[in-house]
């Protein structure tokens, strides 16, 4: 994948910027959008004022507006095939990813779009972690028991999961901005310390682009 920007939008400022995009190019009806690990519809609300029509999913869901779908099993429901599916910060917590982005894709409308966001393993403060304690930021054992973090999707694996799904590369970037050496949170105890850890950071991101930004993400279209 060829990165596009570092973005400083969070996931859902991004996904929200990419569905007012899409609804630019819809003209005839009104987006329908199933958002995939929905939990308590966060991105639904950067949805309103939108032409668009939103539906939850989620493997436990946690509000009655959102309905219950494990991905690992084929679409369970005899809706209409979206415009756009959502699936936000979901990859990294796949037993058989291969498996569930078949299912999302086969959902998807001919000519339609997965808008996917995952934790970023490029990420400058990741490699800095893994130089000093052996472990990626976001899969450590914490990571795992707590989050069931336990796919690091690296860019080039997920390329391949997606073009694998029949899924086109559209977009590729970086989120949440780049590292900032100072700013009001570089005060107090090992001060130097945190300085020093922002410098190399920044030499890093300035050496590789793809390591600003703690997820990436990435926009995909099903052939029309």
């Amino acid at each position: 994948m060829i990165l596009k920007e570092n973005s400083p939008l969070n996931r859902y400022e991004w996904a929200s910027e990419k569905i007012k995009t899409i609804c630019g190019e819809q003209t005839d009806q009104a987006l329908s959008i199933f958002d995939i690990g929905s939990r308590d519809n966060v991105l639904g609300g950067y949805l309103n004022g939108y032409s668009v029509t939103y539906k939850g999913f989620d493997l436990d869901p946690i509000t009655d507006s959102a309905q219950k779908w494990d991905i690992e099993d084929p679409f369970p429901y005899p809706y209409p095939s979206p415009h756009v599916v959502t699936f936000l910060e979901v990859l990294e917590h796949l037993n058989n990813p291969w498996i569930c982005l078949k299912n999302i894709a086969n959902v998807i409308r001919p000519g339609g779009y997965l808008i996917l966001t995952t934790p970023n393993p490029k990420w400058s403060t990741s490699r800095v972690d893994l130089l000093v304690n052996g472990r990626l930021t976001c899969f450590t054992q914490s990571d795992l028991d707590l989050n069931h973090h336990v796919f690091i999707p690296w860019v080039h694996i997920v390329e391949k999961l997606l073009t694998d799904s029949g899924l086109e590369i559209v977009e590729y970037v970086t989120l949440d901005g780049k590292t900032k050496i100072f700013d009001k949170n570089l005060t107090g105890g090992n001060m130097i310390k945190r300085f020093f850890s922002r410098v190399v950071k920044k030499y890093i991101e300035s050496r590789d682009p793809s390591a600003c930004g703690m997820s990436y993400g990435v926009v995909a279209k099903k052939a029309g």
